[in-house]
């Protein structure tokens, strides 16, 4: 198995609800997504998946994003705008334009350094 990951990053801002009830002030993040990738076998030009093109699709998704405020977004007004909720909907989003040869293995996402949250199925 071969397993490839690209890193990128995007700012968006958020605001969610503390342990107590009340919402914490919004506020801007530089989120670091790394998504993992992997084929049972590498293809005819000895890549498991072009690097290039995996951080393309990922960024179509994030540009979406920055810039925003994820509370905003329709997926966020359902789903807590959490580093939890921003992985999933990431992973989601790039799982459908996936080629059937290769397996979306998790998608990383950190807030800031020392916190994150991967979601993987």
């Amino acid at each position: 198995m071969f397993t490839i990951i690209i890193e990128t990053q995007f700012k968006a801002s958020h605001s969610v609800m503390m342990h107590n009830g009340t919402s914490e002030p919004e506020h801007e993040h530089f989120w670091a997504v790394a998504v993992e990738v992997s084929a049972e076998k590498l293809n005819d030009r000895g890549m498991a998946f072009d690097f290039a093109q995996l951080k393309a699709r990922m960024n179509d998704i994030t540009s979406q994003l920055s810039g925003g405020l994820l509370n905003e977004v329709e997926y966020f007004k359902k789903n807590r705008a959490t580093a939890e909720s921003v992985a999933k909907y990431l992973y989601e989003s790039l799982e459908s334009n996936m080629p059937n040869d290769v397996r979306l293995e998790g998608v990383t996402v950190s807030e800031q350094v020392g916190c994150s949250a991967k979601y993987h199925k």
